[in-house]
């Protein structure tokens, strides 16, 4: 079998990350498989000590890293740097990027990596994603704004939230919206159960991508100019023009526990949306620019 190597980028939150690294060694690490994989933990610039509690607890298990940043790099340059050391230093045959909220519940989850990309040749691919309240995440609507209305429609969106946020009216208008479309989400859910069928080139749910040779040979990491959020638009749009194979498969799965880190230093619901709305708008913004100048901002991602 070929080199597995895990990215899960940390912030703050000791439990759910030790959760995470304990279930990959739970379900993986028997004698058949512990020299197929290898666990990158990427400090993404925590302030309390839990980071340094971590490398106690695993001092002592082999095949695992520990990569600390002085600062904070948000999501795609964070995990980038993980990404970077599985592909150099470990000479990765697949990186699996998970988040810290993620669980392991496969034994087989490697052998069926393995079978799926002799099967299709994915360049990224994506497991059944099942959040605690039972829900299915993968996969996901693409949001495209390769049109300039599109994008007009999107930053207009976010303002307005904005100011219904500000003006301390978000959660009426969200309650008023729920009531007016009571049963419309959960219809279209019932109806299609996407997620119990295998789908090529559509867009994947950004808490765990698994990276194939293909794209590791092609690409040095994430699409670098956004913080947080839509990065899995972003990722999708480019696999879209380089003509790579994306593929969603429900015989993979995990468990998804969802916005822990976000969680940790945002408690309060307003804090929260005014830091989600200001990140959304300056990654539509980086997802613009990479639109309209696709050439040049794809070099700093794409290996020449």
């Amino acid at each position: 079998m070929r080199k597995f190597v895990f990215v899960i980028l940390h912030y703050m939150a000791y439990e759910d990350t030790k959760e995470c690294i304990d279930s990959i060694f739970k379900k993986l690490a028997d004698d058949k498989n512990r020299n197929l994989f290898d666990v990158i933990v990427v400090d993404n610039g925590s302030t309390n000590n839990s980071f340094e509690e971590l490398i106690e607890d695993f001092k002592n298990i082999p095949n695992i890293h520990f990569l600390k940043l002085k600062v904070n790099l948000g999501f795609a340059r964070g995990n980038n740097v993980g990404y970077k050391y599985a592909k150099y230093k470990l000479n990765a045959d697949f990186i699996i990027m998970m988040n810290n909220d993620t669980i392991m519940v496969q034994n087989d989850f490697l052998k069926k990596i393995e079978k799926l990309y002799e099967e299709t040749k994915f360049s990224v691919l994506g497991p059944d994603i099942i959040n605690l309240k039972g829900f299915h995440q993968n996969p996901v609507e693409f949001i495209n704004i390769s049109k300039g209305k599109d994008y007009i429609k999107h930053i207009l969106k976010i303002f307005i939230i904005m100011i219904l946020n500000i003006l301390g009216l978000y959660e009426f208008s969200k309650k008023l919206k729920n009531k007016v479309f009571k049963f419309r989400n959960e219809n279209v859910i019932k109806k299609e159960k996407h997620f119990e069928k295998e789908m090529k080139n559509v867009k994947l749910h950004g808490s765990c991508w698994i990276f194939s040779k293909i794209f590791i040979d092609n690409f040095d990491g994430l699409y670098d100019e956004t913080f947080m959020y839509l990065e899995e638009d972003i990722l999708y749009y480019i696999l879209q023009k380089e003509n790579m194979i994306t593929l969603y498969s429900p015989k993979l799965k995990i468990i998804h526990k969802e916005d822990v880190s976000t969680d940790y230093i945002l408690r309060k619901s307003r804090k929260k949306r005014t830091f989600i709305l200001k990140n959304l708008l300056k990654s539509f913004r980086a997802y613009r620019k990479l639109v309209k100048n696709y050439e040049k901002e794809i070099k700093r991602i794409k290996k020449s």
